[in-house]
């Protein structure tokens, strides 16, 4: 049963007076009521002001009324399944009180987010220059929703946000929410990145953070188009325009290794030839993080374009027909994955047959996997974009030992053959 409690804590002159707000089965937290009083008009064993004068008869009807106010909004918030913690009781104060604006901007969760973005053209990017993407805007944008609806869509102190916060916000971004690890990671390091972003603007925040590391992700194996495959469509005989047009794209993004958006925004003025004048190659700004690369054009990248190169497609019609022709040229082995399920947003595991988990990703995806251990992963990081091999490795679904097999199986069996 839930219940209230009030209690000091200093003997000081003007001692806070705390709510410990307690269910023995479910919760304890206490929180300041914003209120302050002299110990010596407080009664130990009635936990309420001695009512000597009008102060003290005020502040004892306002803990009477905060009290009753906190059980009531308990009783519908509680039987609708909302989370009664920490975070609650302190906004329930606020409430009560009408505090809830808070002076400093800095000083709450969304305050800091609403100060990015209005200042991202001009914040320094993961890249070293000026300007964040467009995704990177987004997932701030995405975080505040996410936030709002875990909080009650109530702000939230930067100093509130601790360890027990960031776990039971864990917990319910999987449990309650549907999302992967990896995404849920993801929503914790940005907003750890939050706070520390108000500590550079003098916020104090809690020591905790520092020390709170990545939930460990179960390994899930990468969907590629290994090179059997890319023969097995290059070779299918395709009659329907739509279907040959995608299937170009494909074959020729597995060769160029570019993100879908950068794929389709490809044209022939971005092809030249090279000073030597022995390849082709494309030359073009990458969307993230505005990267000028250039991707020499192999061979079988050529063959791929002989005959033209594909007509304009948007990424809806590219991942919607992709299917298809995978399908059509048997691309259908049964794979345990995570696909994204309509109703719900979120990807759901299960059995899938390939075709079904083909997406744009899978041509940049496919050319670091297929031309892995082929050619130096600093020449195959230059083509994708990747700035570190430990996220390089991560991205194709190797490991630290499968690198050092490699290493072994490459240099060290071919110095040994030399002896």
């Amino acid at each position: 049963m839930a219940a209230t409690k009030y209690y000091l804590q200093s003997k000081k002159s003007s001692a806070p007076i705390y709510l410990r707000f307690s269910d023995s089965t479910k919760f304890n937290v206490k929180r300041k009521t914003g209120l302050v009083i002299n110990p010596n008009n407080w009664s130990k064993k009635t936990n309420y002001p001695i009512t000597k004068d009008k102060s003290t008869k005020e502040i004892k009807s306002k803990l009477l009324k905060l009290e009753s106010y906190i059980l009531d909004e308990y009783n519908e918030d509680n039987s609708s399944g909302k989370i009664i913690d920490g975070l609650w009781v302190e906004t329930k104060i606020r409430q009560f009180f009408n505090r809830t604006d808070f002076k400093n901007p800095f000083e709450t969760v969304f305050g800091i987010i609403d100060y990015i973005l209005e200042n991202a053209h001009t914040r320094k990017n993961g890249k070293g220059s000026i300007g964040l993407s467009q995704n990177r805007i987004k997932g701030y944008k995405n975080l505040k929703v996410v936030l709002k609806k875990y909080n009650n869509e109530k702000d939230i102190s930067i100093k509130s946000i601790d360890r027990d916060y960031i776990n039971r916000f864990s917990n319910w971004l999987l449990n309650n929410e549907n999302y992967k690890i990896s995404t849920a990671n993801k929503k914790i390091s940005d907003l750890k990145g939050i706070c520390f972003e108000a500590e550079g603007h003098g916020i104090l925040i809690n020591p905790q953070l520092r020390h709170i590391k990545a939930l460990r992700e179960e390994k899930e194996d990468v969907v590629i188009l290994n090179r059997k495959e890319l023969v097995q469509i290059r070779d299918s005989e395709i009659k329907n325009k739509s279907l040959l047009n995608v299937k170009k794209w494909l074959l020729f993004g597995c060769e160029i290794g570019q993100r879908l958006d950068d794929l389709l925004g490809i044209t022939e003025k971005n092809f030249y030839t090279s000073i030597n004048n022995d390849f082709r190659l494309i030359r073009f700004s990458q969307q993230k993080g505005n990267k000028i690369i250039e991707v020499p054009l192999n061979p079988i990248a050529e063959e791929v374009i002989k005959d033209g190169f594909p007509y304009k497609i948007s990424k809806v019609n590219f991942n919607k027909y992709v299917k298809k022709l995978c399908e059509i040229c048997g691309i259908d082995q049964e794979l345990e994955h995570y696909k994204l399920d309509p109703e719900t947003n979120r990807k759901k595991k299960g059995v899938y047959k390939k075709y079904e988990l083909i997406t744009g990703h899978t041509c940049r995806r496919s050319f670091a996997s297929n031309y892995y251990g082929q050619m130096p992963n600093s020449l195959i990081m230059k083509v994708t974009g990747h700035v570190s091999e430990k996220d390089f490795l991560k991205y194709i679904g190797k490991s630290n030992e499968d690198f050092t097999n490699l290493i072994y199986k490459n240099m060290f069996n071919s110095l040994k053959k030399s002896l």
